[in-house]
C-alpha cells in the first residue's frame, strides 16, 4: 500500500487538523502544525515513490496506456478500481506535496489574523489529496472524481475570506466557470465511453478509434473542460480574480500546482487519441496564444490605478502555462524529447518559483496591508530578505540565468529550434515567440523590483522583516529556485522517467 501513502496521509491529516483546530480554541496554531506534520509524511512518501521509479525505470518492462517502456509501476487494486503510480503521477504528487509542506508552515503564521483556521488547513490538505488522486487515477471516472475533490475544496478556499466582497465575487466566478468546464469535461468523457465502451485507460490504449469526427469532438470537449482549470486562454478569466482574493498560501498552490494539474489531466485524457488526432499542434497554437495574452495582460496591469501585485502574478501564471503547453505540444506533435523535458521541467520549476513569488508577495502584504505596488516603494530596505527572494523569483519567472526558470525555458526554446529540421522555419518562429514573451515578462517584473529598491524611505520605519515561520519557507523555495538553475540534473532525475513515459506514446 506504499502507493497510497501520500493520499492517505493527506486525508488523515485533514481530519486530524480539523479536530485539533476545533477543540483547541486557545491555540489554533495546532491545526497548522498537524497539517505540516501530515503533509511532510505525504511528501516523504512521494519522495520514496519517485525514487523507486527513478532507480528502477529501466529494469521492468510494463505496458501502461499502450506505452511499452522500461519503468517500475506501483499499483493498488481497490475493488474494481486500480490506482497506479506511473512516472507522470509521481512527478505530480512529489511537486504537490513538496509545495504543500512549505505552504503549511507559512500559513501557520499568515492565517493567525484569520478566523476558521480549523477549516482552512483541512480543506487545503483535501485539495492536495485530490491532486494526488489524479496522479494515481487509472481510468477517466476515478480521475474525474478526484478532479472534483480538488475543484470543490479550491472553490471554498478562494472564497475563504467570506467577509470581503472581492473574495466572495472571485469565488462565485470561479465556481461558475469551473462548473461549466466540468460539464464539458464530463461530456467529453461520455463521448470517450461511447467510442471505447470503457473508461479504463489501459484497456483503451489497445483499441482503435471508432469514429474520428466523434473523437475530434471529444478532444475539443476535454480541452475546453480541463482547459478551464489549466487557465488556457480564452478559458482563463477566473484566475486573476481568484488568485488576488484567495489567502496567499492558496494563491501559491493554485498557481504552483492546481493549474498545472489541469494541464496534466488534459494530457492524460488526450493521450488515448494520440493515434487518431494530432492534438500536439493544437496545443502549440493554444500555448502561443496563452503565453502572449498572459504576459500582455500582466504588463497592462502596471498602467492601471493601484496596480495589484497578486493580480500581476496571476496573469504571469497564465503565461507560464503557455510555456508548459508549448513544450508538451512540441513533444506530442514532433516526438521531441527536449520538448517533453522542457515542458515537464517547467512544471517543476514553475511550482517552486511561482510559489516563492506569491509567498514573498504575501509576506510583504501581511506586513504593510496593501497589494498596491505604487504603495510599496522602498519596502526592500525594510524587508530585505523577503524582497530579495521575490526578486529572485521574478527573474527566474522571466527566464534570467542562472535560475531554474531559465533552464526549463531554454529547453523549450531549444526544442523549437530542434524541430525546425522537421517543420522548417516555423520551429525557429516558435522559439522566437517564446524568447519575446520572456523579454516581455521582464517588462513588468523589473518595475516591481525597481519599486521595492527605488530608494530608502522613512515611510517603513518600524516595519519588520517577515515572521520566522513565513521566512523559512521563503528561504527554502529561494534555495530550490537557485539550485535547480545551477544543478538542473537534480530535478531532471525525476523528469527523465516521465520523458521516456511520454515518448513511448508518440513513437
Amino acid at each position: 500500500m506504499l502507493v497510497l501513502l501520500p493520499i492517505l496521509m493527506l486525508i488523515a491529516g485533514a481530519y486530524v487538523a480539523f479536530i485539533a483546530g476545533k477543540f483547541s480554541p486557545g491555540n489554533q496554531k495546532i491545526a497548522g502544525i498537524m497539517a505540516t506534520l501530515f503533509s511532510g509524511i505525504a511528501f516523504i512518501g512521494a519522495l520514496i515513490l519517485s525514487g523507486a521509479i527513478w532507480n528502477q525505470y529501466d529494469s521492468n518492462a510494463v505496458q501502461f496506456l499502450g506505452l511499452n517502456i522500461q519503468t517500475d509501476i506501483l499499483s493498488y487494486t481497490l475493488g474494481s478500481t486500480t490506482l497506479t503510480m506511473d512516472p507522470l503521477g509521481a512527478l505530480l504528487t512529489l511537486v504537490a506535496t513538496g509545495l504543500t509542506l512549505v505552504v503549511s508552515v507559512y500559513s501557520i503564521t499568515y492565517m493567525q489574523k484569520e478566523s476558521r483556521k480549523e477549516y482552512f488547513f483541512p480543506l487545503m490538505l483535501l485539495m492536495v489529496a485530490g491532486i494526488a488522486g489524479i496522479g494515481l487515477s487509472n481510468d477517466l471516472f476515478t480521475l474525474y472524481v478526484f478532479y472534483e475533490l480538488m475543484c470543490i475544496t479550491s472553490y471554498i478556499l478562494v472564497a475563504f475570506k467570506k467577509d470581503k466582497w472581492d473574495s466572495v465575487e472571485a469565488g462565485m466566478k470561479y465556481v461558475m466557470l469551473s462548473a461549466a468546464g466540468s460539464a464539458f469535461a464530463l461530456f467529453g468523457i461520455a463521448l470517450v465511453f461511447g467510442q471505447f465502451h470503457t473508461l479504463d485507460l489501459v484497456a483503451i490504449s489497445g483499441m482503435e478509434v471508432l469514429s474520428t469526427p466523434l473523437a475530434g469532438i471529444a478532444v475539443m470537449m476535454l480541452i475546453i473542460g480541463f482547459g478551464v482549470k489549466a487557465a488556457i486562454v480564452p478559458l482563463h478569466t477566473w484566475l486573476p480574480d481568484a488568485h488576488s482574493a484567495a489567502p496567499t498560501g492558496i494563491s501559491a498552490l493554485l498557481s504552483g500546482i492546481v493549474i498545472e494539474t489541469g494541464v496534466i489531466i488534459l494530457i492524460k485524457s488526450l493521450m488515448i487519441f494520440r493515434g487518431a488526432i494530432n492534438f500536439g499542434e493544437l496545443l502549440i497554437v493554444l500555448a502561443i496564444i496563452t503565453m502572449t495574452v498572459g504576459n500582455l495582460m500582466a504588463f497592462i496591469q502596471l498602467s492601471v490605478k493601484g496596480p495589484d501585485l497578486k493580480r500581476i502574478l496571476a496573469y504571469s501564471s497564465i503565461a507560464q502555462v503557455g510555456y508548459i503547453l508549448l513544450g508538451l505540444g512540441l513533444g506530442f506533435a514532433y516526438a521531441s524529447d527536449m520538448g517533453f523535458r522542457g515542458g515537464l521541467f517547467h512544471i517543476m520549476t514553475h511550482a517552486f518559483m511561482k510559489g516563492l513569488a506569491f509567498l514573498a508577495a504575501g509576506a510583504i502584504i501581511y506586513r504593510i496591508g496593501t497589494r498596491d505596488i505604487s504603495k510599496m516603494k522602498g519596502i526592500g530596505y525594510a524587508m530585505p530578505i523577503t524582497s530579495l527572494a521575490f526578486t529572485i523569483a521574478a527573474l527566474s519567472l522571466a527566464g534570467a540565468p542562472p535560475l531554474s526558470g531559465f533552464m526549463s525555458e531554454w529547453m523549450i526554446f531549444k526544442a523549437g529550434v530542434d524541430v525546425s529540421t522537421t517543420i522548417g522555419g516555423w520551429g525557429i518562429v516558435i522559439s522566437i515567440i517564446l524568447l519575446l514573451n520572456s523579454a516581455l515578462s521582464l517588462g513588468y517584473y523589473l518595475p516591481i523590483i525597481k519599486a521595492f529598491f527605488l530608494k530608502p524611505t522613512r515611510k517603513w520605519k518600524g516595519i519588520k522583516e517577515a515572521p520566522t515561520l513565513m521566512l523559512i519557507p521563503i528561504i527554502i523555495l529561494t534555495a530550490i529556485t537557485i539550485t535547480l538553475g545551477i544543478w538542473p540534473d537534480i530535478g531532471l532525475r525525476v523528469i527523465e522517467p516521465v520523458v521516456r513515459f511520454l515518448m513511448g506514446g508518440v513513437i
